[in-house]
């Protein structure tokens, strides 16, 4: 591998990036923005328009957010690598 990869695919890749000095601290940094993404849930529109200003929306959980799609089982899977790896959360 030449540099830091453009794009983190997977849980292993991660993985692989911590185990590289060089890479470490930036990988680290990478899994801490993961942690802090906030996406868990999204706005649903119920009714209503923008239009008319009389819109309804209600929070309903994210079917696939990012820790997930990263192979990752849970937010605090995300939080258990930091720390493993020297990091704050």
């Amino acid at each position: 591998m030449r540099g830091y990869p453009k794009h983190i695919a997977t849980r292993q890749d991660f993985i692989n990036l911590l185990g590289m000095e060089e890479y470490k601290a930036r990988a680290l940094t990478d899994l801490r923005a993961l942690y802090e993404t906030p996406d868990d849930t999204y706005l649903r529109v119920v009714s209503g328009s923008e239009k008319t200003g009389d819109l309804v929306t209600e929070e309903v959980p994210a079917p696939n957010p990012l820790w997930k799609q990263k192979g990752f089982e849970s937010r605090d899977a995300v939080a258990e690598l930091i720390i493993e790896y020297g990091g704050e959360v």
